[in-house]
């Protein structure tokens, strides 16, 4: 008799076109998972019957309940469809733009000037990363260029462009898809194929109720999606597994040590360790009848926020003491030439909530460990009205 290993299991999920309905076999996506799991548990009922014999009636199974969670690396294009279902939102579809949208451009050294039409109007947002492509100054093409600022006229970047004050019709103008925070759940069907016993544990009606994002020296970008579900199914022989060659991306895993981290509009590389997780509190509600929760709620999204880094001055101390409103931005690109794939995370509208300073008499360097009150951005002018955006250079 074969024993199941803790490695030779494949996960594999789907979308559900209705709540704990089970999606057809073909279409599935692997999930690239490093650890975790999902378990189903039941609630214990027990008796209330006062025996003579001093003894207890066995109590009865009650409803039932999925959670847990699956770790992963972050890479471009894997998880796309979760993290949209965590935010609740609908990616834009890429947006180009060309002559017709701005006539010309001109750059100076940190700014794309329009000379015409207004980039918010166009459908940009600060935060959001774009790039030029036949742009006449060869060194302004195909990079990943930060939005930090709009006005009527203008676009400011992080990045320092090549000075052309010659006006280019020829230039376009892309801002791959991006992602904001709506309404809209979405609930999938989750596999786990145990290949040494050929079974399979099947759990419909997972909603994904928070989503951790951690940041570490010399590591990989981590990913945690907590999952709540509805009910499972066990599944075996003929019937295992029952997602038909799930299709599995391929891209790389993106490194903290390369992500670009901008804090309050200022590119920063003493940052230690990042932890930033959205959690929306999902649960099911045991109901009187069935088993079965009717439905896995997600609440009022809230951000909870960590930043370690070395302390070189105390401008974020004062920024701790007048309540500054800053902004996150996290941008990770695969190791390439050009314009890079790359996933990035803004968070428009934070304030630092708490500072702890390292011990007194520690080795190396004395760090400071920030946590930020998180909100939504309701500023407008260019802002995106989201507490936190996503953007991926993914079709």
């Amino acid at each position: 008799m074969a024993y199941q290993s803790g490695r030779n299991i494949r996960v594999a999920y789907k979308a559900e076109s209705a709540f704990g309905v089970l999606p057809g076999a073909t279409d599935a996506q692997v999930f690239r998972i490093n650890s975790g799991g999902l378990n189903l548990a039941k609630e214990p009922i027990n008796s209330n019957e006062l025996r003579a014999d001093g003894m207890s009636t066995r109590g009865r199974h009650g409803s039932r309940s999925v959670t847990g969670s699956y770790v992963a690396d972050l890479s471009v294009g894997t998880f796309d469809d979760l993290i949209e279902a965590v935010f609740r939102g609908t990616f834009s579809a890429a947006l180009e733009l060309d002559e017709t949208d701005f006539t010309s451009i001109t750059t100076t050294a940190n700014t794309i000037v329009l000379a015409s039409g207004s980039p918010s109007t166009l459908g940009l947002r600060i935060g959001e990363i774009i790039r030029l492509t036949d742009h006449a100054t060869t060194g302004n093409n195909n990079r990943n260029l930060r939005i930090t600022d709009l006005n009527a006229t203008t676009i400011t970047v992080a990045e320092t462009l090549i000075v052309d004050a010659v006006a280019d019709t020829a230039v376009t103008i892309t801002r791959p898809k991006s992602l904001i925070q709506g309404v809209t759940p979405r609930s999938f069907t989750f596999e786990e194929y145990e290949a040494d016993i050929d079974g399979t544990e099947i759990f419909t009606g997972c909603r994904v109720g928070s989503m951790q994002l951690q940041l570490q020296p010399n590591g990989m970008a981590m990913l945690t999606f907590g999952i709540v579900g509805q009910d499972m199914d066990a599944l075996d022989d003929s019937s295992a597994p029952y997602f038909t060659s799930p299709t599995k991306t391929t891209t790389i895993g993106l490194t903290a040590v390369e992500a670009k981290i901008m804090l309050g509009g200022v590119d920063v590389l003493d940052v230690s360790s990042i932890d930033m997780t959205l959690q929306l509190n999902a649960s099911g509600v045991p109901v009187v009848g069935s088993v079965l929760t009717p439905e896995v709620f997600t609440n009022s999204a809230q951000i909870t926020l960590s930043v370690t880094a070395l302390k070189k001055d105390i401008d974020r101390v004062q920024q701790y003491l007048n309540e500054d409103e800053l902004s996150l931005h996290l941008l990770f690109e695969e190791n390439e030439t050009g314009a890079a794939d790359f996933c990035a995370f803004y968070l428009p509208n934070i304030t630092l909530a708490s500072a702890s300073k390292s011990e007194l008499g520690q080795d190396n360097g004395r760090t400071t460990t920030f946590t930020a009150l998180v909100g939504v951005d309701e500023r407008g002018s260019g802002h995106p009205l989201t507490m936190i955006g996503f953007q991926t250079s993914a079709a």
